[in-house]
């Protein structure tokens, strides 16, 4: 019996395994936004672009500054993915914690979560 365990639990990892990636990498959907309006949604992500992109508040700031945002609105895709261009753009793991502080301290404690979210890719980017 003790034997059947582990070979159990290999089992089930194995199991788990497909399902644990799917989670991690959604299917490409429909953008059923840019389908219906067009030509908002190239106005809205030409907008988006000039103001996330490069310009008097270089790349790095900006994504910093994103990530704090993302924390006060405790949204942790958001929050991840302004933390991994903060890292391309040349933010240190240091700036990112700061970015993380700023956020929780004008969030408050319900931010916590979310913070934690942060730290962790923040570790997860070798920072």
């Amino acid at each position: 019996m003790t034997k059947t365990i582990p070979l159990l639990m290999l089992l089930a990892s194995f199991a788990a395994g497909p399902a644990a990636y799917a989670a991690e990498t959604p299917p490409q959907k429909e953008d059923l936004m840019r389908k219906a309006d067009p030509a908002f949604t190239e106005n809205f992500h030409n907008m988006y672009m000039t103001t996330w992109g490069e310009g008097a508040i270089p790349k790095k700031y900006k994504e910093l500054t994103g990530a704090s945002i993302s924390v006060v609105e405790r949204c942790e895709s958001c929050l991840r993915f302004h933390l991994r261009n903060a890292k391309g753009a040349g933010a240190t793991a240091k700036e990112m914690a700061e970015a993380l502080r700023i956020g929780l301290l004008t969030g408050g404690s319900i931010t916590l979560p979310t913070v934690r979210t942060g730290y962790e890719e923040i570790a997860a980017l070798g920072s």
